[in-house]
């Protein structure tokens, strides 16, 4: 589905269909100038975030010798299509933090020490394969690495006499980067925040404080003067400071109740510390949570029990092949 967003600047977002997903949808923007076009972000490598996709781009007549593509973050969901483009001839944009760790997955450097981590840190091992299997993201993801022109923090963009700022708000990713447009108080913000789900904040390899940078990440956004928010994911139309306040106040909340779960039960590992917590899950008990599922859940518990260390509210105490966490 194509939706005009604004007339000046003028913007259209193309509803990219997730299928079997709960996100639901991708919305992919597209900035339009007289002097060429911006497409933001793209849908799974799948053929019905393709077709949802082209058939946008077709309706709104882009010269593609005149078309950029800029991608907020390496996740699947937003990239998946990138090489699309490239093979248009479009320059990419990207920043090098996700596009070095998408090319690390690639080269099979990534999952296997993911999986050896969570392993240690209580997830079943015989629950692995299946999650490999199920992980959308891994499954339609691009098929190659692709190259990109690296953005930076602070980096501008233009497109005719619109300037566009890039930052970065790592968190969600280690490289995540949103776009902003200064003078008209408009604001893409990519899955740095949505507005009626929460972003997961997980662990990476060589990013062991993504939760400390998220929450730094949505303060520095907060300080911006915003009249309008295109999400990634579903809409946006409520007042971007209270948003941000409630995932701040959400994140506290859970830091908490991670900390007296540990209290109560010294010498849990992470997989058995997110059992015992509370998940938004439409009333799925934990025991039905499918292996993918679990996987985001402990990502994102472990996140919290990182920051929980660095705050020495808890000690990690680790063996050769297992991780366990006490009180502090």
């Amino acid at each position: 589905m194509l939706t005009k967003i604004l007339d000046t600047p003028e913007i259209w977002s193309i509803q990219v269909e997730l299928p079997q997903n709960p996100l639901r949808n991708l919305n992919a923007y597209v900035i339009r100038t007289k002097d060429g076009s911006l497409v933001v972000d793209t849908g799974f490598n799948r053929p019905e975030c393709r077709e949802a996709l082209w058939e946008g781009v077709k309706k709104l007549g882009l010269d593609m010798e005149c078309t950029s593509l800029f991608l907020t973050h390496l996740h699947s969901d937003h990239i998946g299509l990138a090489e699309d483009f490239v093979k248009l001839g479009c320059k990419v944009y990207m920043n090098s933090i996700d596009h070095n760790y998408f090319c690390h997955i690639k080269a099979g450097d990534v999952w296997p020490y993911m999986e050896d981590l969570f392993r240690r840190e209580g997830f079943p091992a015989e629950e692995l394969p299946r999650q490999a299997a199920e992980n959308q993201g891994r499954r339609y993801a691009p098929e190659h690495t692709f190259p990109v022109i690296p953005v930076k923090d602070g980096m501008r963009l233009h497109l005719e006499d619109l300037e566009l700022v890039c930052i970065h708000t790592p968190g969600h990713t280690p490289g995540h980067m949103v776009l902003y447009l200064p003078q008209e108080q408009i604001l893409l913000s990519g899955d740095h925040f949505l507005f009626d789900i929460t972003p997961n904040i997980s662990v990476w390899k060589d990013a062991p404080h993504s939760l400390e940078d998220y929450l730094e990440s949505l303060r520095k956004i907060a300080e911006l003067p915003i009249r309008l928010t295109l999400p990634a994911h579903r809409a946006g139309q409520r007042d971007v400071k209270e948003r941000i306040g409630e995932i701040l106040e959400h994140h506290a909340q859970r830091l908490e109740e991670i900390w007296e779960t540990v209290a109560k039960e010294p010498g849990m590992d992470a997989h058995t510390i997110a059992a015992k917590i509370r998940w938004s899950a439409r009333g799925t008990p934990w025991t039905q949570f499918p292996p993918h599922q679990k996987w985001f859940a402990v990502g994102e518990t472990l996140a919290h029990l990182y920051y929980l260390k660095d705050q020495e509210r808890v000690h990690r105490e680790e063996s050769e092949d297992h991780v366990r966490y006490f009180p502090l």
